[in-house]
């Protein structure tokens, strides 16, 4: 008796974590999941037309990716963009940056007590504290990956769309 109860509440929890899924769009890289999108997710594509579409997924359903009141099927689709995040001019905290720069005159004033010529050495303090963000903006731009995610031989889309076709919207 007890063990049929507690099967029976075995199966009732399996079942319910089954309706738990929904309709994903996936990003893979070289075949693997890399990202991966549900309705309600933020997004930004780019078609075969050269077309960009931003928004919010309304609907993933029948091959296609639903925006407000637009359908565009996957296979349509050239590249999924990044989200654009700013660098900073300044890549550290202001508190680290302003004793940073509070060591500037300190690293100056002991290097001239100790016989060194005041520009060389204010040069080389401030050197310390700007060349390291000089290299990190330079190595942004030059090693920083592209903007967007080209669909073709490194990356791919998958659109699992789990449950039957319900209300697909109007085309306008």
């Amino acid at each position: 008796m007890i063990i049929r109860l507690v099967f029976s509440l075995l199966l009732l929890v399996v079942t319910g974590a089954c309706f738990a899924q929904f309709n994903q769009l996936i990003l893979r890289k070289n075949g693997k999941a890399f990202k991966r999108f549900k309705e309600g997710s933020a997004i930004t594509i780019e078609t075969k037309l050269g077309m960009k579409y931003t928004g919010t997924i309304a609907l993933l359903q029948n091959d296609s990716v639903y925006f407000d009141g637009s359908g565009i099927p996957v296979r349509d689709i050239k590249a999924v963009l990044k989200k654009k995040s700013r660098t900073p001019l300044i890549p550290m905290d202001s508190e680290a940056f302003l004793w940073a720069n509070i060591g500037i005159p300190l690293f100056t004033a002991g290097l001239v007590i100790s016989g060194e010529p005041f520009w060389s050495s204010f040069l080389t303090g401030a050197g310390l504290v700007y060349i390291p963000i000089i290299f990190y903006h330079v190595k942004n731009l030059v090693f920083g990956r592209g903007a967007y995610y080209p669909i073709g031989k490194k990356y791919d889309l998958q659109l699992l769309d789990l449950y039957r076709a319900e209300q697909v919207p109007k085309q306008q």
